[in-house]
């Protein structure tokens, strides 16, 4: 893609969480933006419920789902009733139950390798010829260095496999800081890196949109799109999420989806690089680890412990 209008001209996209849990909801706007222009518009996310929201830390993998219908070996339709065996409902049944219609639920936990080949079988079946991989917060855009990261793991799991798709795709950052991981001078580094090249263009949150959010955000728990949302009813200031742990500012920006080409963004990422060559869930998180980096699963077992 050389422009966000590029996308006007495909038939069927998939808009994702990349993120995991409550990314399904930032992805909304971009849903609209292209419905907009014509486009039919597949929503969707991945198999991650944060602790505490999951009492299990880690993705999940579709083996433990039901009620749902399997499009590959990576890639299921869920429905109002979908969820784990052992009762977890993802954000994304949620969702799908709201809106009465299904939602894709992307497996990251058999790793880059079989992710990407899962993606890519179920973009063929589905008939898709876009993907969007919409974080909310902006630490996709990481170089590595940033001492706030706290999801590299799914970051960059995602983040690859858009890369290694052989259809369009592109990346969007909604919420500009709204998750607390990279402070607002460290997105302004990484937009003035990737912006001459990689950026292929921006779009708000309407009224109407905004309207939409607040209804879904009554029924699913997500901080970093829900800031999105306060940021566009004009309110701006400092916040403090994640049990009081993180600090941040929602400002203008905040409620605004911005747009780059996956590639730019991988080569920029330390973190897609040490996974990118790995087949599964545990070497990435070998080779993250190896590469100094905390992970966010260690985090959620410190935390059920």
């Amino acid at each position: 893609m050389n422009t966000l209008e590029d996308s006007f001209d495909v038939d069927r996209a998939l808009v994702f969480g990349i993120g995991g849990s409550g990314d399904v909801v930032g992805s909304i706007p971009t849903a609209r933006f292209l419905e907009s222009v014509g486009v039919d518009v597949i929503l969707g996310g991945t198999t991650w419920e944060p602790v505490p929201r999951d009492s299990r830390p880690g993705p999940r993998s579709l083996s433990e789902v039901v009620d749902y219908e399997r499009i590959s070996e990576t890639v299921g339709m869920a429905n109002g009733d979908t969820r784990t065996e052992d009762g977890l409902v993802f954000c994304e049944s949620l969702v799908a139950d709201h809106f009465e219609q299904r939602v894709a639920l992307i497996d990251i936990s058999r790793g880059v390798r079989e992710m990407t080949s899962g993606l890519r079988d179920a973009c063929e079946t589905l008939e898709v010829d876009l993907v969007v991989g919409v974080d909310a917060g902006g630490d996709i855009l990481a170089r590595g260095d940033e001492p706030g990261l706290r999801s590299p793991v799914t970051d960059g799991l995602g983040l690859v496999t858009l890369e290694k798709l052989d259809i369009d795709t592109c990346i969007g950052v909604i919420g500009f800081g709204s998750d607390g991981e990279l402070t607002l001078d460290e997105l302004d580094r990484a937009f003035e890196s990737l912006s001459e090249d990689a950026l292929l263009g921006s779009w708000g949150i309407t009224r109407q949109v905004r309207s939409e959010l607040e209804a879904v955000l009554d029924i699913v728990d997500t901080e970093a799109s829900r800031l999105p949302v306060e940021a566009a009813r004009g309110e701006l200031g400092e916040r403090t999420i994640r049990r009081g742990e993180l600090s941040l500012e929602v400002t203008v920006p905040s409620s605004v989806t911005f747009y780059f080409e996956t590639s730019p963004v991988a080569d920029r990422s330390d973190v897609a690089t040490l996974v990118r060559d790995t087949t599964t869930l545990d070497e990435a998180v070998s080779a993250l680890r190896t590469g100094g980096y905390s992970i966010e699963f260690d985090k959620e077992r410190n935390r059920i412990d």
